[in-house]
């Protein structure tokens, strides 16, 4: 109920503020679960990801967040999965597992962090992990325009034109042999990454 709430009110408010426009909507899967992976450069992201998708989201995000007024209080109401930024806490990881298992909808940030400077950042090689051992399509999008509406270290709201591009699903179920386990995971990641950037006009 309560994230349905914020989908609506942030959707309407993203709209009229933002104008905001999402292309691409039939590469979404129409059934089964999916990992959805953006490009993250603004606090914007994951609200702008949530109105984007019919289906409820599941988010992985750093612990600290979660202390964050406001931010904090919308991760748990999407039911973000909390997870440290270093460390080797393998809850998270199991818990975004058992959300695919469960055909839910799981959105990941491949760089881990946001961007400084509008640039892409690599992918971390946890991610290629998650995909690795889920199995299901990866859904890349790109969010463009975040950073000109909210860049880093930004509190206040620019009126900026913000736009949400959604590529077509990536199979990565077929695991290449040439990689070794820790190449295998960094290769996904770029992929993704790669996939992403794709949706960059310029």
């Amino acid at each position: 109920m309560v994230y349905s709430i914020i989908k609506f009110v942030s959707f309407a408010f993203f709209k009229l503020y933002l104008d905001f426009k999402i292309y691409g909507k039939g590469n979404i899967p129409r059934k089964g679960a999916f990992i959805v992976a953006a490009n993250h450069a603004s606090y914007l992201d994951p609200l702008l990801l949530v109105v984007t998708f019919r289906k409820n989201l599941y988010f992985i995000a750093r612990q600290r967040l979660f202390a964050v007024p406001l931010i904090g209080w919308v991760l748990k109401q999407v039911k973000a999965i909390p997870v440290k930024r270093h460390g080797k806490d393998t809850g998270p990881i199991k818990n975004a597992l058992s959300v695919l298992r469960e055909g839910k909808i799981l959105a990941v940030f491949p760089e881990g962090t946001r961007s400084k400077n509008r640039k892409f950042k690599t992918a971390k090689p946890g991610v290629g992990f998650i995909v690795s051992k889920a199995k299901v399509p990866v859904l890349p999008v790109y969010i463009e325009s975040s950073f000109d509406a909210q860049p880093r270290g930004i509190r206040t709201l620019k009126r900026y034109p913000v736009r949400v591009h959604i590529g077509k699903p990536i199979d990565f179920s077929k695991e290449p042999a040439r990689f070794h386990k820790a190449e295998l995971y960094q290769a996904i990641g770029d992929e993704i990454m790669r996939a992403i950037a794709a949706m960059k006009k310029f």
